[in-house]
């Protein structure tokens, strides 16, 4: 399915929303939910996403039984993005640089100063990369329910 009708709201919301509810299902089938902020792109056409996030044992049991997630993006302005993924570690330092590198950005989405890594930069003991893989999208923007539409976007892989 073709992502190019939704790709200018995917990116611009989020960007501009900036963090996001991401959800994952522990070994009993129970979601918890926390706030991260991924970076989206759209590469050959396809949504791809990273996160630079702690490997905590909680994470890492969720991911291992079921690697889906759910992230959501919303704004005071009723604009809202939902991208279910599936996620994993990644553990090469190619593509832990190339996140990097994509996160010390100075402009949004970027968060700019990395410093927090102190000198071990991408090597630090808390600098995990995890990677979403979208398969279904959803956009509804805020003209859409002003107007009484509330049928979303949806794209699916």
């Amino acid at each position: 399915m073709d992502f190019t009708p939704l790709t200018a709201d995917f990116l611009r919301f989020t960007t501009e929303i900036t963090y996001c509810t991401v959800t994952t299902v522990d070994p009993a089938g129970r979601p918890r939910s926390r706030v991260l902020h991924p970076i989206f792109r759209v590469v050959d056409g396809q949504p791809e996403g990273w996160a630079v996030t702690d490997r905590t044992p909680v994470k890492t049991a969720h991911l291992a039984t079921n690697p889906y997630v759910a992230c959501f993006y919303w704004s005071p302005a009723q604009n809202t993005v939902a991208i279910d993924c599936t996620a994993g570690w990644v553990e090469d330092d190619e593509t832990r640089q190339r996140v990097w590198d994509l996160f010390a950005a100075p402009e949004p989405p970027g968060w700019g100063d990395m410093s927090g890594y102190g000198d071990d930069g991408l090597h630090h003991p808390r600098f995990h990369v995890l990677r979403l893989e979208p398969y279904r999208v959803q956009i509804l923007r805020a003209e859409q329910l002003a107007s009484g539409d509330l049928t979303p976007r949806t794209w699916r892989r």
